[in-house]
């Protein structure tokens, strides 16, 4: 039976591949919040470990000669599954997470993973039950194991090899839903093809197989190629008066984008392009590409505001370019810091970001602050990475790398978002920039976008009236209204509020409720079809 440690080693792959694509798929849908990855783990453990249970209860009462059958079996049933999840998850992930984020997650991590994974692990017993011939304590070499160790040994290096071959192969050049298809496809061809290497004798039932394999293998190669009219039929919803058509998609391990060209059916409607991450909104602008969205304005009304004579500005996190270019025609020596290439392709090919005049660096925003070699006017963060800045980017250590980058008299701006149900991870993410900045600014409401900014303890020296007024007249005087929000926070209002630092970052708990509500609003936007990354 050692030939059937290839299809071991396959299926390991497969098991850790679905895994990963299925924290991806859920995503646009219920977020990153420590709780959604709970569930996903919590899920995934427990069908393992009822697939190894049922492998060797099956192992334990199978008539003699019909375990070979029922282990090629195991592998079309998973691709079967596979299938009914991929075309079902579209319909029902998007009503899911508008009920209840956290249980929706759940019941989507058990669609997507709940037979697929009993199936996969229920194999490896199967094996073990072959390699021992019938009646026997050990196999057929004498291990006192029977074999499990080495069974279990190969199916584990699988699992590694299928974490690679998602990361650096199906990620970055496929989407999600065509990724699992294409993992139930190659499951099928595997068990047909062991199935015709089975000898005759071994009880498998080698025509009943190969027509499974040939059905459930069309099917995912149907759904394959039809991936865009199949998701358009059965998950339009959405505004019907607007029209909506994906001008680019770009996957990589950092999240999907999409660039999405909206346009009205019915009644006036500015065309707008959206800059979608994961789901989320992060830009729009016009067909002109000028930006539609009131915090690309507001970045660039504070960053003049606290330091009105500018001369280099460093920003982590690009978007859509808009920032960057706004200031970089200013006069501004901008350097931009991103740590996706794909970003940066969406926003030159589809947001007019042209980059003349500004240094684009692909690199962590963390690991450049940290070994940063020039100083700046001002450091603008804009580090959203689906619904929520990723924690490792708010602690002390980090602003205070950022402080370093900044010259005597620079600022740090930051577009975030605060919880309006629950003030304390406010504070503590204020007292956190307060630890490298003396003097932290609060602009805006907590019920929309908030702006921190941080300086050396000064107040901001110019309102922009030159800047704003060379913004688009709907925006000018949301703007204006956003500048005036402004107030210092005094240090007894973060009294008791202690810094988070990167010894013990808790702001992924904190702020969890809040990104769950932001996910649930923003998915909410849009045609469920979208959503399908």
């Amino acid at each position: 039976m050692k030939k059937y440690e290839y299809l071991i080693f396959a299926t390991g792959a497969v098991t850790l591949a679905l895994e990963v694509l299925a924290s991806r798929i859920m995503t646009p849908y219920f977020g990153v919040s420590l709780y959604i990855w709970t569930g996903i783990l919590s899920i995934t453990l427990t069908f393992l470990a009822i697939g190894y249970n049922l492998g060797g209860w099956i192992t334990r009462r199978a008539a003699e000669g019909s375990l070979e059958g029922i282990f090629l079996a195991a592998p079309v049933l998973s691709a079967a599954s596979i299938a009914v999840s991929a075309a079902l998850y579209p319909v029902l992930f998007s009503p899911l997470s508008q009920a209840n984020l956290i249980v929706g997650s759940f019941v989507g991590a058990t669609l997507l993973l709940a037979l697929p994974l009993i199936a996969l692990s229920a194999m490896n017993p199967l094996l073990i039950g072959l390699q021992r011939p019938h009646g026997d304590s050990g196999d057929a070499t004498g291990s006192g194991d029977a074999g499990a160790g080495r069974v279990f040994f190969i199916s584990t290096v699988g699992s590694v090899a299928g974490v690679l071959l998602t990361a650096f192969l199906f990620i970055p050049n496929m989407t999600n839903f065509r990724a699992v298809l294409a993992l139930g496809l190659a499951l099928c061809i595997a068990a047909a093809a062991f199935g015709l290497a089975a000898p005759a004798a071994a009880g498998v039932r080698k025509r009943a197989l190969i027509i499974s394999c040939a059905i459930v293998g069309l099917v995912c190669a149907g759904l394959f190629g039809a991936k865009d009219d199949y998701l358009k039929t059965v998950a339009a919803g959405g505004d019907k008066r607007l029209a909506f058509e994906v001008r680019a998609e770009y996957t990589s391990v950092f999240g999907n984008v999409k660039v999405v060209e909206v346009t009205a059916l019915v009644g006036a409607y500015e065309p707008q392009r959206l800059f979608i991450q994961d789901g989320i909104i992060q830009n729009r602008t016009n067909f002109d590409n000028l930006s539609l969205t009131l915090y690309t304005y507001v970045l660039e009304a504070l960053a003049h505001a606290f330091v009105p004579d500018a001369k280099r500005a460093l920003i982590l996190g690009l978007g859509a370019g808009i920032v960057a270019s706004r200031l970089q025609r200013g006069g501004i020596d901008v350097t931009v810091v991103d740590i996706n290439t794909d970003i940066l392709a969406a926003a030159r090919d589809h947001f007019g970001f042209k980059g003349n005049g500004v240094e684009v660096d692909i690199e962590d925003a963390r690991t450049f602050v940290n070994r940063c070699q020039r100083s700046y006017d001002v450091v603008i963060v804009d580090l959203f990475l689906g619904d929520s800045v990723p924690d490792y980017l708010l602690t002390r250590q980090f602003f205070a790398d950022i402080r370093g980058c900044a010259r005597q008299h620079g600022a740090l701006v930051m577009n975030a978002f605060f919880d309006d149900k629950n003030d304390v991870p406010n504070k503590r993410l204020l007292a956190t920039i307060g630890a490298a900045f003396p003097g932290v600014f609060v602009f805006g409401d907590a019920r929309q976008n908030i702006f921190l900014a941080g300086t050396g303890g000064a107040i901001p020296r110019a309102f922009p009236h030159p800047i704003i007024e060379e913004m688009p007249n709907p925006i000018q005087e949301p703007v204006r209204a956003m500048l005036k929000s402004g107030r210092r926070v005094a240090a007894a209002a973060l009294a008791g509020a202690a810094p988070v630092g990167d010894e013990h970052n808790i702001f992924s708990v904190l702020f969890a409720p809040l990104n769950m509500r932001e996910r649930q609003v923003m998915a909410g936007r849009l045609p469920p079809w979208l959503l399908v990354n």
